[in-house]
């Protein structure tokens, strides 16, 4: 279990990082001309995010579905596809009008067959259908779960899923349910390959933690209790599934360690 956050990690609010709005992300080296940045403007990729029911898009989707779970992952066809296709509400990521990524939601509540095209994963595609799916179910007044493969536990766990129950077996593949609970105005989202950003309605924190060894190490400026509260074990779970077995916060009163268990086990 992830142990709650102690009492020494509790504090007045605090005002927000600037880092996003700072110059810090922009890429080193040489500037280009303002001719070479509008013209490099012009051919990025533009990657959308719509919902589409199934007797819109099967092809593109049951293409996506195909290539990722059973080419890839080797799953039975017959565990692939179901009933359930035909009235759930899907999602389809497209890359400059190609399709490249999908979800699914079953009764405005569970996300499932989540996938993106393996030329272009780690380009946020993946984050933005997980974003977009937990919008239409916040929305719905429900709140979002799914059936996490313990592999890409980190995935959600970099969005705030926690995880819930035993391991499970689905399609071969050993799962975890996990669940987005709490304060929806919170969340927690990548930032960028390396770094986090947590969010309220009154506090934007970039969160970058540092591996050493098995240690994950965290440095925080100032949490209210609540904000504590929410962001913690969250954290441990972030750490946890990327590998570490101790959380090291760094806060204003000193260090606090959190000894961490295997993904299969929290």
């Amino acid at each position: 279990m992830i142990k709650p956050p102690l009492n020494c990690f509790t504090w007045p609010i605090r005002a927000l990082f600037n880092r996003l709005t700072s110059g810090s992300f922009k890429a080193s080296g040489s500037t280009p001309s303002s001719n070479s940045s509008e013209q490099n403007r012009s051919y990025r990729p533009r990657t959308t995010v719509r919902e589409v029911s199934w007797a819109q898009a099967q092809n593109a989707l049951q293409s996506i579905r195909t290539q990722v779970f059973i080419e890839e992952q080797g799953i039975d066809p017959a565990d692939e596809w179901d009933p359930a296709d035909r009235d759930a509400i899907h999602l389809l990521a497209e890359r400059d009008g190609t399709a490249v990524g999908c979800a699914r939601i079953l009764d405005r509540q569970k996300i499932g067959r989540m996938a993106v095209l393996p030329s272009v994963r780690h380009k946020n595609i993946g984050s933005k259908l997980l974003r977009a799916a937990i919008q239409i179910i916040q929305d719905a007044g429900q709140t979002p779960t799914l059936g996490a493969q313990i592999t890409a536990m980190g995935f959600y766990a970099n969005h705030g899923f926690l995880p819930e129950g035993p391991v499970f077996d689905d399609a071969g593949i050993p799962h975890r349910t996990m669940t987005l609970t709490g304060d929806t105005s919170k969340t927690l989202m990548p930032l960028d390959a390396e770094s986090l950003r947590f969010d309220t309605p009154t506090l934007l924190v970039a969160i970058e933690p540092h591996r050493n060894e098995g240690d994950m190490r965290i440095n925080l400026l100032r949490l209210s209790d609540d904000e504590a509260s929410w962001l913690t074990p969250r954290l441990c779970c972030y750490a946890a599934t990327h590998g570490a077995d101790t959380l090291i916060l760094e806060i204003p009163e000193g260090e606090v360690r959190f000894p961490l268990e295997v993904p299969e086990q929290m």
